[in-house]
């Protein structure tokens, strides 16, 4: 709002009288607030004003704005007094003006400068009276007008700022909205009430103020309230519970205060006295019968409470509260004494705070759980049912005392029970006595006499049990070695009374000699346990070999030899036994021939050169097992020798839990090693090239009886001989009396001629290797080259130009080559300058020039072969182009890449002279031409267009240069373009050279740039929410990802902009400060935002979507992108037929009924419920009588189904019913709510009536008709009522109406329908068929009522002659006279 000295408060003040004004002055802000809802603005004004001293705020040098430096006001006053102290408006109405003045009165004794400022503020408006700053006369007062203009019944506040020449200081405006008043009483006594009980009442208190109350009351134990927290709408009402529960007898107090949100507080007193009321024990100490051990006796107790109080009771431990507290103490302190006896149980010195990884938390729990426990009787004796519970007013309560003991002795406890009503605890004494179990053994000793080690025996003993009760039982076996051999079955059990429980005894024996052994049986509840001794003794099995001595005869060493035995168990109990070979070797298995053959290292023929321990050379299978009774087992015996001696051992036989050697049998063997020799000691392998392998054939041959194992050994120092050999098969096993070949592999390092000696172990011989003599020549290799000279002829300056050097090898092994140039700085290289030319192959060397000035080159290529002949090849070259040379691509097409449309493009670049001599150089445009125009985004692409010629566009500086040999210059190429396109021009640099005068063209540069606008790739052009609200959920801000990439190759300046319900957040979501600056994109980099959107932006429960713009523009570029951002909130909502329903006039005392669809237009499933809206102002039911009926409105509609559920999609037919009561009209609205939806409301409008009708005649009087034509009438039915209803004439007669059958009235229409207030006229068709008068009727119903009868008369005639002469005539004879003769018809007859 405008400041008060613009243009509009100036009209506003000559307004100012239609403005309200509900100024009050200043008071004190403790209010009291029942009065001060109560005073009218006039009784505000009217009452004195409070003068209250200004806050200053800082105090100004008078001499710089005045020349009166003194004031008759004193420092502490200020000069000028504003009334009143501060502004205050009360009782407002939203959206209303109103105005209030403010009186500032120059104090002092000259007149002194005064200015008034007001802050910006939308509500309130300071009208001065002058637009400057002016000056008011001593004692004279300025008026200054505050205008107030509310948005809703709210606080608001602000200051006015006073500016005087000697100080500045603040006038408050305070607006004070609407407040809230509960009619708590002021005080509130509670009498005589019970000790330790809940005692509530219930008050009704009102909100009387103008404001929802939102409120918090706060009271002192032993008073409470319910609830203390709330709100409460204007006028509502609701019941507040205080409740009284003091803990002991006497006199209590406390205020109760109640907490406003706007700030105050109100003190209200409550009083209450608490007594004891009759509450007893029937008795004070209680003996319960002797019950045995495991069973249980009881006694009945009685409460007798004869207060009118419901007394709630607990059995406790303790005789009161106090003692409980202490016990709680002394459990917390043990649990303390635990924690710190915590540490060293860990071997933790330190304190446990320094140690978080011990377990303090058990700890901590289980103080937690101390405090919490409300200690009750808890006893595995005695037990009390009920334990706690409830006793009504005037009634006793009949309780159980069940004693179960444990042991046989005597128990005595005393309980408490702590019930409401009683200050202290009411104590009971228990005591009762434990009987218990008579148990013994059939008989108490068991001798076994003598049984075989390892047999198992059985026995069984009796357990009797002689008394009344069931026991526990449970075997204790001793702890020497014999008792672990004996198993009782079973271990423990129950016992029942006068039952017996037989006992099985295995024995399994597995230590020889005498035993006796002593074992217990523990009787649960007895004190002493029964005994029962066990005697007997254990003897040993008897075995034997089926051979007298194993003899393996002559073995070779390292082959194994196999023989088998029989050992037979000639005994009847089996046993466990091991067989083994004393002397036999403690180390490793011994290595056989065949283990040798397969070991690629010989790591086995090593560490038997360096003696290690001495091997296991037999091997026994099975070596141990267990013998069955009177059986046998095959046992075999495998001898593989290590050692070459002769054998002298035994096998002998361990028995387990016998003993050891209790069987041997002799062994015997001897180890020798075959003699080898080699067929040919030298083996000639001829001339062989350098490092290319050769194989020979070594023949070995075996002369003796057993078979050897053989091993060619590996080459020692390989990497310093100049012959290299390896066997590829270098182990074998050669057979007695046969030979084998052996291969060798020959590799020649050097040249000449070489003999090599190789050697060839036999396994298990401590003699020297056999020796073979390998002998070889060594030769080189043989390179042809070609071409013998390279001429390059002329080429470009400073650029590598190669020609390619065949080197060709013509024998079977590489050949290894280098290559260098004979001159030194010479312009010419080779590469590669050395390497290996494979054997039968050729290699490639490139000769490369570079030539650095334009003139005749020449040098020679020197190329040396290993172990071959060196060669001169000639090579020269003419150098052509230009020596100078630039830092960066330049030419001959430069691509400047991409720039923005409305910026220069600028590249700098340096040229160097490379050559021998100096260059003068000029550059030239040739022209321009421009590309076919592109679109603006994506950026230009090389695309095929249409070009066009326009003027140059780029420009070099500087155009003449002159560069030294080596010399640098700096140049710089501009450009720019207005629209996005592709631009293309051409550059040309001439250039004269040393001493020559002629100007040659050098370079020639096409330069193209891309002139684009910004490119910006968004992960989408549309981002969409969907939000469905279930029922019972809470509508929460919605998050989706949105990246911005920068796909120019230039970096980007973003600027985003979206409307509400929707914002932008960052990735982590947390939204962007409305302040944010552009967001920097550099080239290819992305940014990762997120939309938010606020599904509950919409207050109601409809369903609803919002669609806006997100407008992405670019600070280097006017371009602008946006994507489409849409919300989309689905509630639980129904699509019904129609919102009305009108039944129209039905009959009394009848029903219509009316049908609706409505469908779940939502994505969510509904649950609805019908009702009527009880609070319409219109009245439901009017009748038209005198006296109304007392009906309610579920009495004359019905709505079905009246609640359910409806899946996504699915319809529902409902089905309204209204109830026709005599001669009413109703009209109400039916309420459909819906579970998290809104509420559907539907007008229903019914009304009931009797059915009304008027016929203009009953009677038809035809008149004289021919009796043979038909006759036409017509009947008139009207509906005078408001009820539409059918007629039908009964028996209307048949035939058509122009002939209808004679005698039969035919009505035209026979039925139909009227509407209210309507008529039909039905036409009445009648042929007389006869002459004479008739009279017909028939009868027509209308409705439920009765028929009406409607009558038809009339006369039928016929046309009729008079003769003059007589009836017969005979001869002659005439008549004299005239006579009329009637023809004779008979009547009619009228019914």
């Amino acid at each position: 709002m405008a400041s008060g000295k613009t243009p509009w408060p100036m009209r506003s003040c000559r307004r100012a009288d239609r403005f309200q004004s509900r100024v009050v002055t200043s008071r004190n802000p403790k209010l009291a607030r029942e009065a001060e809802e109560s005073l009218t603005t006039k009784q505000r004004l009217a009452s004195p004003w409070e003068r209250r001293r200004p806050r200053t705020t800082q105090l100004r040098d008078m001499g710089g704005v005045s020349h009166q430096k003194f004031s008759a006001v004193d420092p502490d006053q200020r000069l000028f007094q504003p009334f009143p102290s501060q502004v205050v408006f009360e009782n407002y109405v939203p959206r209303q003006f109103y105005m209030a003045t403010l009186a500032l009165r120059n104090r002092d004794r000259v007149p002194r400068l005064l200015n008034v400022i007001l802050g910006n503020s939308p509500y309130f408006e300071l009208i001065s009276p002058s637009d400057e700053d002016y000056k008011v006369a001593a004692g004279m007062s300025s008026t200054y007008r505050i205008l107030f203009r509310p948005d809703e019944n709210k606080d608001y506040f602000d200051e006015l700022i006073i500016i005087t020449e000697r100080e500045k200081f603040f006038v408050p405006i305070r607006a004070i909205g609407a407040r809230a008043i509960l009619d708590f009483p002021e005080q509130l006594n509670f009498t005589d009430c019970p000790v330790r009980f809940s005692t509530r009442k219930t008050l009704l208190v009102r909100n009387v103020g103008k404001r929802e109350a939102c409120y918090s009351i706060t009271t002192l134990s032993p008073f409470s309230v319910d609830p203390s927290i709330g709100t409460l709408g204007v006028g509502e009402a609701m019941e507040v519970t205080v409740e009284f529960h003091p803990p002991k007898t006497g006199v209590y107090s406390s205020p109760m205060i109640v907490h406003y949100d706007t700030g105050e507080d109100v003190h209200k007193s409550l009083s209450g006295t608490a007594v004891d009321v009759n509450i007893r024990l029937d008795k004070s100490s209680l003996t319960v019968e002797k019950a045995s051990i495991t069973l249980s006796n009881q006694r009945s107790l009685v409460i007798h409470n004869q207060s009118a109080i419901t007394a709630h009771f607990q059995w406790k431990r303790f005789v009161d509260q106090e003692e409980e507290e202490r016990q709680k103490l002394r459990l917390q302190r043990q649990e303390e004494d635990k924690l710190h006896d915590v540490p060293k149980e860990h071997g933790v010195v330190p304190p446990l705070r320094e140690h978080p990884s011990l377990p303090l938390c058990t700890f901590q729990n289980q103080g937690t759980e101390v405090q919490g426990d409300c200690m009750p009787f808890c006893n595995d004796i005695f037990t009390i049912v009920p334990m706690e519970g409830d006793i009504l007013p005037n009634s006793s309560l009949e309780m159980n005392v069940i004693f179960k003991p444990k042991e046989a002795r005597v128990y005595q406890e005393t309980v408490y029970c702590d019930i409401s009503g009683c200050e202290t605890r009411l104590p009971l004494c228990l005591r009762g006595e434990g009987v218990g179990p008579h148990v013994e053994l059939s008989c108490d000793q068991l001798s076994i006499g003598k049984v075989f080690v390892g047999s198992t025996h059985s026995y069984r003993v009796l357990l009797l049990n002689r008394g009344v009760v069931e026991t526990h039982f449970s075997v204790v076996y001793p702890e020497r070695a014999v008792g672990c051999c004996f198993t009782f079955t079973p271990r423990e059990g129950m016992l029942l009374p006068f039952e017996h429980q037989v006992i099985g005894i295995s024995f399994n024996a597995t230590v020889l000699g005498q035993f006796t052994e002593e074992f217990q049986f523990s009787v649960k509840g007895s004190p002493e346990p029964l005994t029962l001794t066990v005697s007997g003794c254990v003897i040993g099995p008897a075995f034997h070999f089926d051979v007298s001595c194993l003899c393996f005869g002559e073995v070779s060493f390292g082959f194994p030899r196999t023989l088998c035995c029989r050992l037979t168990n000639a005994s009847s109990v089996p046993f466990n036994f091991n067989l083994r070979i004393p002397g036999d070797g403690s180390g490793a298995p011994s290595v056989t021939s065949f283990a040798q053959v397969s070991d690629s290292i010989g790591l086995s023929w090593r560490k038997r050169a360096r003696g290690a321990n001495k091997p296991a050379e037999f091997t026994i299978r099975p070596f141990t097992g267990t013998m069955c009774s009177e059986g046998h087992l095959d046992i075999q015996v495998t001898l593989c020798s290590n050692t070459v001696k002769r054998y002298k051992l035994a096998l002998v036989v361990d028995v387990d839990g016998v003993g050891k050697e209790l069987l041997s049998l002799p062994v015997r063997a001897r180890c020798v090693i075959p003699t080898l020799r080699v067929l040919h000691p030298a083996v000639p392998f001829g001339r062989c090239s350098l490092k290319v392998p050769y194989q020979q054939m070594l023949t070995l041959v075996n002369d003796s009886n057993l078979p050897g194992c053989y091993w060619a050994l590996p080459q020692e120092n390989k990497a310093a001989a100049a012959v290299w050999y390896s066997s590829p098969e270098p182990r074998g096993i050669i057979q007695p009396h046969s030979s084998v070949e052996i291969p060798f592999t020959l590799e020649v390092q050097v040249t000449g001629k070489q003999d090599t000696v190789a050697r060839v172990a036999v396994f298990g011989s401590k003699e020297s290797p056999l020796k073979v003599h390998l002998l070889s020549t060594g030769e080189g290799p043989v390179v042809h080259v070609h071409p013998s000279e390279i001429n390059f002829g002329s080429i470009q300056v400073l650029q590598d130009v190669s020609r390619t050097l065949h080197l060709s090898n013509q024998s079977v092994i590489p050949a290894s080559f280098s290559a260098k140039m004979a001159g030194e700085n010479s312009c010419w290289s080779i590469g590669p300058s050395q390497g290996v030319i494979p054997a039968k192959a050729e290699v490639s060397v490139a000769v490369t020039a570079n030539l650095d000035d334009t003139e005749q080159f020449k040098d020679e290529v020197v190329l040396f072969i290993e172990n071959s002949r060196t060669y001169i090849i000639p090579v020269q070259a003419v150098g052509i182009g230009t020596t100078i040379v630039i830092d960066k691509p330049f030419g001959p097409k430069l691509q400047l890449g991409p720039c923005f449309s409305l910026d220069p493009c600028c590249y700098r670049f340096q040229m160097t002279n490379k050559g021998r001599r100096t260059h003068l150089l000029y550059w030239t445009t040739e022209g321009g031409t421009t590309l076919q125009q592109c679109n603006h985004l994506p950026p230009i692409s090389n695309t095929k267009g249409k070009v066009s010629s326009c003027g140059p566009v780029f420009t070099l500086q500087p155009l003449r240069t002159e560069l030294m040999p080596g010399q640098t210059a700096e140049m710089v190429l501009e450009g720019s373009c207005r629209t996005p396109q592709v631009v293309k021009e051409k550059l040309l640099c001439h250039a004269i050279v040393g001493n020559e005068g002629v100007k040659n063209l050098i370079m020639q540069v096409d330069v193209t740039c891309e002139f684009i606008a910004p490119a910006l790739q968004i992960c989408t052009r549309e981002i969409t929410f969907r939000v469905e609200k279930h029922p019972g959920d809470v509508l929460t801000l919605q998050y989706k990802p949105l990246s911005l990439k920068n796909m120019c190759s230039l970096p980007l300046s973003v600027v985003l902009a979206l409307e509400q319900p929707f914002s932008i957040c960052t990735a982590d979501q947390q939204p962007l400060p409305a302040d944010a600056q552009p967001m920097k994109l550099r080239s290819g980099e992305e940014l990762q935002l997120c939309i938010r959107f606020n599904p509950a932006y919409e207050e109601d429960l409809l369903i609803w979507a919002a669609e806006k713009a997100l407008k992405i523009k670019f600070l280097e570029h006017p371009h602008e992108e946006q994507v489409t951002v849409r919300g989309e909130v689905s509630f639980p909502n129904l699509q019904m037929q129609t919102t009305a329903l009108d039944f129209g006039c039905i009959l009394n005392d009848t029903k219509d009924v009316r049908y609706m669809e409505m469908t779940n237009c939502s994505p969510l499933v509904v649950q609805y419920h019908w009702s009527f809206l009880k609070d319409s102002q219109v009245n439901p039911v009017r009748f038209m009588e005198t006296e109304p009926l007392a009906l309610g409105v579920e009495e004359v509609f019905d709505i079905l189904p009246l609640h359910g559920e409806l899946q996504p999609g699915q319809s529902q037919r409902v089905a309204f019913t209204f109830f026709g009561h005599a001669n009413t009209v109703t009209q109400v609205t039916a309420l459909c709510r819906v579970e998290g939806g809104p509420s559907y409301k539907v007008a229903l409008r019914g009304e009931a009536s009797h059915i009304s009708y008027l016929l203009d005649t009953s009677e038809i009087d035809c008149g004289l008709q021919v009796f043979n034509k038909v006759t036409e009438a017509a009947v008139t039915l009207q509906n005078s009522g408001k009820l539409g209803f059918a007629f039908v004439v009964l028996s209307p007669g048949t035939g058509t109406a122009a002939s209808p059958l004679p005698g039969m009235p035919l009505v035209v229409p026979s039925t139909g329908y009227v509407e209210p207030g309507k008529q039909q006229v039905l036409k009445v068709y009648y042929l007389p068929g006869v002459p004479g008068v008739f009279c017909r009727a028939f009868q027509m119903q209308v409705g439920h009522l009765e028929p009406e009868k409607i009558s038809v008369k009339g006369e039928g005639t016929f046309p009729r002659i008079h003769l003059d002469l007589p009836r017969n005539i005979k001869g002659e004879h005439c008549l004299s006279a005239h006579q009329e003769v009637p023809l004779a018809f008979p009547h009619a007859i009228c019914p």
